[in-house]
């Protein structure tokens, strides 16, 4: 019984994962800014964003996703140490 929940657990953990990171979004990514990152991780998420997207997702998309999901779930937090810290007066 408790073998057949995990499992249940895991496919729902893996279907919110699909639908929230995994999605095509509206942003085109020539109107952002560029942004380096290390080629250990460009490669792990290009291999990534091409064997699970389908050829509708770009990296581009897959970073936005993340990143809408990092301020959603910790924009509060990050407000707080910015209130909290010493801003320089000019």
């Amino acid at each position: 019984m408790k073998n057949a929940k995990q499992k249940l657990e895991k496919a729902l953990r893996t279907a919110q994962y699909k639908s929230k990171f995994l999605t095509p979004t509206t942003f085109l990514a020539r109107n952002g800014k560029t942004v380096y990152i290390s080629k250990e991780f460009h490669q792990k998420l290009s291999q990534l964003v091409f064997m699970l997207g389908g050829g509708k997702l770009t990296l581009a998309d897959y970073l936005h996703n993340l990143l809408q999901h990092h301020f959603d779930d910790f924009g509060a937090e990050m407000r707080e140490v910015y209130n909290n810290s010493e801003k320089l007066n000019f």
